[in-house]
């Protein structure tokens, strides 16, 4: 009887015993899993707080920018290009960086380029010719893309409107405005299966394209910064004079980005190098927009920020404060992707 119950006893106690531990196991799973989810937590706010903290530098750094292209045009009267000595913006103005913090500034010449909006029928075909298109798709791109921003919905030989669009199979329609960004070209037809890859991305082509055109709104070519596709891609500008800006800009090295680069300082010099231009050519020696891009890293954390400024035009004071920029801002974006502060 004493056995009966001392097994009874036995058979309670390893019951007991396998409950404690499953309850173990899954308290262990629940703990771990609690840990986990803690320590994204906490790297996730710690992203947020350095991310913050980057783009403070970041910001910074593009006042510093700003105000050293406000001081060569005060000083010049006007902003021509890196060669008038503020490429390096950090020697231009000899700011002390925090221990641990790299500073990269790079500039865009948005004036450098052709406002695509505004470009005409000819203008278009030159651009797709010179860029080594065949006829039948120089035409195609040129009367898609007219189509795209046109506010009519007759579309042209080649081109394309909404019923186009929708025997194409393509769920967008053009949208009867100017572009407001060269990725906007994607939902163009013709475009897409050229400048763009399988994953949507743009290639190589679209490099060389965004290097020739901008959204922006440019009137006229600055001869200091484009390129030679941008300038022969200019009706009435011969391959000759296109040649001898390029030498001209490049110094007794012959190359561009170095040292004893050139620039032109006015329109008159620009007539003096080159000869005398056709009438009414859209080509002078000055930026009217340019885009300021800045990266600031520390570690493997890295923020960047870019800025696309009128240097025309001066912005209007704050009613709060004197404060006033000398420039306007056009644009300001974070550049997208994880990088932005984002550990690696």
């Amino acid at each position: 009887m004493r056995t009966r119950n001392n097994r009874k006893l036995s058979d309670k106690r390893g019951s007991i015993l396998l409950m404690v531990l499953v309850l173990i196991l899954v308290m262990s799973f629940m703990l771990t899993r609690f840990v986990e989810r803690t320590h994204a937590e906490i790297q996730g706010e710690g992203y947020y707080v350095e991310r913050a903290r980057l783009r403070l530098h970041a910001w910074s750094m593009m006042e510093v920018a700003v105000a050293t292209l406000a001081d060569v045009k005060a000083i010049n009267g006007a902003l021509h290009a890196p060669a008038q000595g503020w490429g390096d913006i950090l020697d231009y103005t000899k700011v002390e960086l925090p221990e641990g913090l790299n500073v990269q500034f790079e500039f865009i010449d948005e004036s450098a380029k052709l406002n695509i909006n505004n470009l005409d029928e000819g203008s278009l075909l030159l651009l797709f010719d010179q860029m080594g298109f065949d006829l039948d798709i120089s035409q195609t791109l040129t009367n898609t893309f007219l189509d795209w921003i046109d506010s009519d919905d007759q579309a042209r030989i080649d081109g394309a409107e909404s019923f186009e669009y929708s025997i194409d199979g393509m769920d967008m329609s053009p949208s009867n405005q100017p572009i407001e960004s060269l990725e906007e070209l994607y939902s163009v037809i013709g475009f897409r299966e050229l400048f763009f890859d399988e994953n949507g991305l743009p290639n190589d082509l679209f490099q060389q394209l965004s290097e020739v055109v901008t959204y922006h709104e440019v009137s006229r070519l600055n001869a200091n910064s484009a390129n030679q596709l941008a300038l022969m891609s200019l009706a009435g500008l011969g391959e000759d004079q296109a040649y001898i800006i390029q030498e001209h800009l490049s110094g007794l090295d012959g190359e561009l980005g170095t040292e004893d680069d050139n620039y032109f300082a006015d329109n008159q010099e620009l007539q003096d190098v080159v000869g005398d231009l056709p009438r009414g050519i859209p080509l002078n020696s000055q930026i009217s927009v340019l885009t300021i891009k800045v990266r600031v890293q520390e570690s493997s954390n890295a923020f960047t920020l870019i800025g696309t400024i009128n240097t025309q035009t001066q912005a209007a004071g704050s009613s709060n404060n004197n404060l006033q920029y000398p420039f306007v801002f056009l644009e300001v974006r974070e550049e997208p992707g994880l990088n932005n502060a984002q550990p690696s």
